[in-house]
């Protein structure tokens, strides 16, 4: 879908004729052949978005499967992959796929947002997942709200499915309001709450046996899925090797709570 709003401007300046002949034969000729490209692009890689979809719909109706999608190497790139596409159908530059013809690049919007928004309300009861969409960086408040009404207005969810996905969408609001007042108080952590590569504040502290550093789950899952050594010091290490940092976990959320009761008894 990345190639749409190019194809979309083609089209337009081609159907402008005074527009399209007031450009050189040559400029033409490259506008043509790009566009040919790009179109030759969409018309390979759309169906196999649509299969992935369908597939992910379908494999979610297992719970041991979303259990899978829901492990820490996992679930952020799943959450950022999903609203990164809810993000084309219905945000702000919606209008960008808005091509002649969509059907000849096998691209059905209301059929794919159908596809993403099953996926969606099959995770509505996972409170971690609900968390990774709050802090991705494609969430926002409208782009769920939004979502939520234009799949009833066009029928796309019904029933259980339906109430789901709304469920889902009042959580992750719920989410990103917790992590914002929670902001605040991470600004006097002190550095043994803060993740040693990333320096941000840790949810999931885990220790690195091989160089006794302590990062956030998620930061070492991440860097693992391409990289199977020690950031620290390119030691081999694998996802079985980390090891939570129980003690230091348990002081932080104790320290937390600490401050949240005291800004709520400032309030």
């Amino acid at each position: 879908m990345e190639r749409f709003p190019a194809i979309r401007t083609v089209q337009l300046q081609m159907a402008n004729p005074q527009q399209w002949a007031a450009l050189s034969e040559e400029e033409r000729e490259t506008i043509t052949s790009r566009h040919e490209e790009n179109e030759q692009h969409v018309k390979r890689d759309l169906p196999l978005c649509n299969s992935i979809m369908k597939m992910l719909g379908f494999l979610n109706t297992d719970k041991d499967i979303r259990d899978m999608f829901l492990l820490d190497e996992m679930r952020s790139r799943l959450a950022n992959m999903l609203l990164h596409v809810l993000t084309k159908l219905v945000g702000s530059r919606g209008l960008d796929l808005k091509v002649d013809n969509p059907e000849t690049y096998n691209f059905r919007p209301k059929e794919m947002l159908q596809d993403l928004c099953i996926i969606f309300s099959s995770f509505a009861d996972a409170d971690e997942f609900q968390k990774e969409c709050a802090r991705s960086g494609y969430y926002t408040t409208d782009l769920m709200s939004k979502a939520v009404k234009t799949c009833r207005k066009l029928g796309l969810l019904v029933g259980e499915s339906m109430e789901l996905f709304d469920l889902l969408a009042t959580k992750v609001e719920d989410a990103s309001k917790m992590m914002e007042s929670d902001e605040d108080l991470y600004e006097d952590a002190p550095d043994e709450f803060l993740d040693e590569l990333m320096c941000t504040f840790m949810i999931d502290p885990v220790i690195l046996p091989t160089s006794g550093k302590i990062v956030d789950r998620q930061t070492i899952t991440q860097h693992l899925l391409n990289d199977s050594t020690d950031p620290f010091n390119r030691k081999e290490l694998s996802v079985g090797d980390i090891v939570p940092a129980v003690e230091l976990k348990e002081k932080m959320e104790v320290w937390l709570e600490e401050k949240r009761a005291a800004r709520n008894q400032s309030s």
